[in-house]
């Protein structure tokens, strides 16, 4: 069990990790450990560019959609475009909920070396993690009536929610 803790707030989005009991880290915050420093340059070059993004969402623009990759219904990913000449070596990928321009909620990632997530156990894990983490959010949207786009609401919901 755990909550959802808000790790990033401006005045264009609030941004929240799973922290689950017993840990010490959120899910975001270990991301950022485990891949802070990697060894190639292709994968330095896609964790900047997930900062990048994270820090564009604060700084200008809210958690538009065209800024993640489709991973099935809210589930994103970051970031978006990677193009690579060596897919030997994979690339880093970070899951979200996106519940709203305003609203999102910071998983975990990893290196993706297989064609699809579902073919690599860990980032298989850290999604289906995310997608019951959406489900408790729109079970408990659902209970109280409140759209993904109602700001104040959604936020008083995520703030509360066991998860």
């Amino acid at each position: 069990m755990g909550k959802l803790e808000l790790v990033i707030e401006s005045e264009n989005i609030s941004i929240y990790s799973p922290k689950f009991d017993g840990e010490t880290m959120t899910e975001f915050e270990k991301f950022m450990y485990n891949n802070k420093d990697l060894s190639y340059p292709q994968l330095k070059q896609d964790f900047d560019a997930i900062i990048s993004t994270i820090k564009k969402m604060a700084d200008d623009c809210g958690a538009r959609d065209n800024l993640f990759r489709l991973e099935g219904g809210k589930i994103k990913a970051i970031p978006l475009c990677i193009c690579r000449r060596s897919r030997s070596i994979g690339t880093l990928r970070l899951y979200c909920i996106r519940i709203s321009d305003k609203i999102l909620v910071i998983g975990n990632g990893g290196i993706k070396r297989t064609k699809t997530f579902q073919e690599d156990p860990a980032l298989l894990s850290i999604v289906n993690q995310l997608r019951q983490i959406e489900r408790q959010i729109f079970v408990e949207s659902q209970k109280a009536d409140v759209g993904y786009y109602d700001f104040n609401e959604m936020k008083l919901i995520i703030e509360t929610i066991t998860i």
